[in-house]
């Protein structure tokens, strides 16, 4: 069996699923999580539709996935994160999501995930400052 699945207006996912009715029920699960990852179609800090899907590595040779805004006076990301196991990859959108350097970095968020269930302004976007002098 064969299903094809809209993500956004220009992104559709062809899977290959099996003959049973679970398999089609795990594809649209599957499918349904890379919405999450793939299904942003425009800025979260200012709205604009020009963004691009980045992966970058760091001095460290680990891979930074992030969606960044291409508007030249925004500039913000939604960075993802990377499960140790099974390679899922989740938008980080929660204070949790953060690693202890991020937290130290975006801290002027924390009151704001505080109120709103540990979620992030912006649904996580944010306009990077460098790194903070001490």
């Amino acid at each position: 069996m064969q299903a094809n699945i809209k993500v956004t207006d220009n992104l559709w996912i062809e899977a290959e699923v099996g003959d049973q009715e679970v398999d089609l029920f795990k594809a649209l699960s599957k499918v349904e999580r890379l919405k999450d990852i793939l299904g942003s179609t425009k800025c979260g800090k200012c709205n604009s539709p020009h963004i691009k899907y980045v992966c970058r590595p760091d001095s460290d040779d680990n891979e930074w996935l992030e969606i960044a805004c291409k508007s030249y006076k925004c500039r913000a990301k939604l960075i993802y994160g990377q499960a140790k196991k099974g390679g899922v990859v989740y938008p980080k959108i929660k204070w949790k999501d953060l690693s202890k350097t991020q937290q130290e970095q975006r801290i002027e968020e924390k009151a704001h995930a505080d109120a709103n269930n540990d979620y992030l302004p912006n649904g996580g976007w944010f306009i990077w400052q460098g790194k903070k002098e001490e």
